[in-house]
């Protein structure tokens, strides 16, 4: 046995065991479980004298834990978590000779690898692994994975429902539990004692409250941080500033308060990203979120915000202003004083069900007309939010605003001309780089590009919430909305069939503008990597077509009386055209306006690599400074340069930065606890298959894809034959969730990040699209230990 010695400071870390027994007696704020450790060798030496001197502890008549302790594991450079067999649930000798048997078969043969027996914890109230920084950016903050309940092998196996939790050391935090309340002061502790170096521990809470140390370990493969704590602790707290003045601020949008969210409109998080680069964000806003989102739906008819920005930036991180977000849904015909009192519920609605942050739409917001909106508005008024005069209004103003999307002379169908007349212009690029160009493909693109695009997306959310209210009305069968709304004719769709059809040049020609990121630099474009994104070699079969709707007469003679009734123009047949003619054009209008904002990253890096910069380099770039470039190529030089140093500074910090999803108070940016969502789930399909990390360039064909966002470019993951989809940030009426549903492949949209990292471990995975779940399938580890427990019992 390896006896106990006192710590000293810095700790030396060995194996679990060792590093173990060097901590046992002197750690002050938890408790480590007495033990007894041994090599392979004097296994294999002596079994008999090894099971006795176990059999001979006082606490070996307990259930005990059988755990591995290899040389391989927990070490800087590689911690092998999980790699190696722990059995549990060990009672008696003959059990312990099995369980240590299959233990050291799970070794790779070194003699010297050791067997760690303990008693096992029992009747736990809660368990879970601390890591002293963010283990992928290096941020200082403390982030505990922890779940309630005896099982302490919970957050490791990935099986359950993990909390996270996030805080800055040092910083006034309030814990989300009593059982994690001891794990700042635990935490503090090691990290003195390890002198500074990154770590992780397991523990577990025992049923007086009181923490037991499991193990501690290097955290392997965590950045060093490369921002000072004093630096990173002013920007955290210039964010907080940040938020206190939205708090307090008097905006065009109405409402006292407001919540931040990542998802709630425009979906960055989806589009850009959680730490979009500098030159994304810039994009991004300006081509959608600093004006174009607010004047298109004052085109619509609804209140006109002006020049509101809807994306708050903290730090490079990049949120959606709820406020501006719900003021932007009320129609212009509703008063003020009305308007407000529903974006003061709506906010509020928000703050209490943060999971709500990316259904806001079809959970919180009346936004459009649709043949529940009348008892949705009732229900307003039993809430006490608005009277029934102002309940009248509402519905009136969302009727006549919805009715102009209805209409062949209404804004929609401008709209799809708009995009018809970009889809006809022919990009002429010249020679050379120029700013003066650059502005002007700005400018193109707002006005002919984002601009009806936005307007189209508008009535694509319009077109789903009818159908959403025909199923709520039993006029229609969930899966007679499924086939409504993939009967569209998308260009995910024209893509498959032409990626079948066409020679490589041809269908380049079509889709080689398009790129993963659509504003990211650093995303390249199909036809600049295109066996990157496509397999020439194998044959493709063009999709099978999709089925098409067809209203029975009873359905066509309900939707007939509901539209008389609720006073919306047009026929049945026009309203089910309608609803695939939106789906539709959103997802045409992003082809067309995308290749605009393909040529801007193009002249972006053209403009970037005459003057020597690479695509990195201009990637921490603004828009805006480069489109105000005078033409100077020294000063040009200059200026590029001093904007590639102060934007690599800043995107440094930012990724440093962690905060929730939906932010509703300053508080939040030193203590949070990751939110767990509603995940959207697409078809009534369920399917196993194996996990395909398309990030880490797995072979998707025949897997589950896993992907944190997607947006247009990732069109490319359908060829492939995937066989089911899951996203980390998405909506109900994202790109993928439309493109899942056209092509009835069972996908989990907007899982969220915690839960995305345990799915992206398994080696397989179930979704079950009808059932609303995502099931690990059994991996290798988990069938070794359920063998020993089996021989065991037998």
């Amino acid at each position: 046995m390896h006896s106990s010695v006192s710590a000293v400071l810095p700790l030396e870390f060995g194996t679990k065991a060792e590093t173990l027994a060097r901590l046992a007696g002197s750690l002050r704020t938890a408790s480590i479980l007495p033990q007894y450790s041994f090599t392979v060798a004097e296994w294999q030496r002596n079994p008999r004298t090894v099971l006795m001197r176990v059999c001979g502890r006082p606490w070996a008549r307990r259930a005990l834990i059988v755990r591995s302790s290899s040389r391989n594991e927990d070490q800087a450079t590689s911690s092998n978590a999980g790699r190696y067999l722990s059995v549990s649930d060990v009672y008696g000798r003959d059990e312990i000779r099995l369980a240590v048997d299959a233990v050291i078969r799970s070794f790779d043969g070194d003699p010297e690898d050791q067997v760690l027996v303990q008693p096992q914890l029992h009747d736990a109230l809660a368990s879970g692994v601390v890591s002293s920084c963010e283990p992928s950016c290096g941020g200082p903050y403390r982030v505990v994975n922890w779940t309630p309940g005896t099982d302490t092998s919970e957050v490791t196996s990935g099986r359950s429902c993990v909390q996270t939790w996030y805080f800055l050391p040092g910083a006034q935090v309030v814990p989300p539990s009593a059982a994690v309340a001891g794990i700042p002061a635990l935490t503090d502790e090691l990290a003195r004692l390890v002198g500074g170096r990154p770590f992780e521990f397991e523990f577990g809470v025992d049923p007086d409250g009181g923490l037991v140390l499991f193990q501690i370990r290097p955290l392997a493969g965590a950045d060093s941080p490369a921002i000072p704590p004093q630096r990173h602790r002013a920007a955290v707290d210039e964010c907080a500033r940040r938020v206190r003045a939205l708090l307090t601020e008097s905006p065009p949008a109405l409402g006292a308060e407001t919540v931040l969210g990542v998802m709630p409109d425009w979906n960055p998080a989806e589009m850009i990203g959680l730490r979009p680069r500098p030159l994304a964000l810039s994009l991004y806003r300006e081509l959608i979120t600093d004006d174009v989102w607010a004047h298109s739906r004052a085109r619509y008819g609804y209140r006109d915000l002006g020049s509101t920005p809807l994306l708050v930036e903290l730090h490079g991180l990049a949120y959606i202003d709820a406020r501006a977000s719900f003021t932007s849904f009320v129609p212009a015909s509703v008063d003020e004083a009305t308007a407000r009192k529903l974006v003061t519920h709506y906010v509020r609605t928000l703050r209490e069900n943060p999971h709500l942050h990316d259904k806001i739409e079809f959970a919180i917001a009346l936004s459009s007309y649709d043949f529940t909106i009348p008892q949705r508005a009732e229900r307003l008024c039993e809430e006490g939010v608005l009277d029934e005069r102002e309940a009248e209004v509402l519905v009136r103003g969302l009727r006549e605003v919805t009715s102009g999307m209805l209409r062949d002379d209404g804004p929609f169908r401008r709209d799809v001309e708009a995009i018809d007349r970009l889809a006809a212009r022919t990009i002429v690029r010249p020679a050379a780089f120029s700013p003066r160009r650059l502005s002007a493909l700005l400018d193109q693109c707002r006005r002919h590009g984002t601009l009806p695009f936005a307007g189209a997306a508008r009535a694509a959310f319009a077109a789903t919430a009818l159908v959403r209210g025909l199923v709520e009305l039993d006029v229609l069968t969930p899966a007679d909305a499924d086939t409504l709304l993939g009967s569209a004719n998308t260009v995910g769709t024209a893509l498959q069939r032409d990626f079948a059809t066409l020679d490589r040049a041809s269908f380049l020609r079509r889709y080689g503008h398009l790129r993963p990121g659509t504003y990211d630099i650093l995303s390249s474009r199909y036809d600049e990597d295109p066996d990157r994104y496509f397999d020439w070699t194998r044959p493709a079969s063009p999709p099978s077509p999709a089925p098409v709707f067809r209203p029975r007469p009873a359905q066509v003679r309900a939707v007939r009386k509901l539209l008389a009734s609720h006073g919306l123009p047009g026929s049945p047949g026009q309203l089910f055209l309608f609803v695939a003619d939106s789906i539709a054009a959103r997802e045409y209008g992003k082809l067309q306006f995308s290749r605009l904002v393909s040529e801007i990253l193009f002249e972006v890096r053209r403009g970037g690599e005459r003057l020597g910069f690479t695509v990195d380099d201009m990637s921490h770039t603004a828009i805006g400074d480069l489109a105000s470039l005078t033409g100077d190529c020294w000063a040009e030089r200059r200026r590029i340069a001093e904007l590639v140093e102060r934007g690599r500074e800043r995107y440094a910090l930012t990724e440093s930065l962690c905060a929730p999803a939906v932010l509703s108070g300053p508080g939040q940016l030193t203590s949070f606890v990751a939110m767990h969502g509603e995940t959207n789930f697409v078809t009534q399909s369920r399917v196993a298959a194996r996990v395909a990390d398309i990030a880490a360039g797995d072979d998707p064909t025949g897997a589950i894809a896993l992907i944190r966002a997607a947006d247009p470019g990732y069109d490319w993951l359908f060829t492939k034959g995937i066989a089911g989809l899951v996203t980390a940030y998405g909506g109900a009426n994202s790109h993928m969730a439309i493109r899942a549903l056209e092509l009835g492949i069972p996908a989990a949209i907007g899982v969220g990040e915690n839960q995305f990292q345990h799915w992206l471990g398994a080696d397989a995975l179930e979704v079950d699209a009808a059932a609303k779940a995502v099931r690990p399938v059994t991996v290798a580890g988990h069938a070794r230990e359920a063998a020993v427990r089996e021989s065991r019992v037998s």
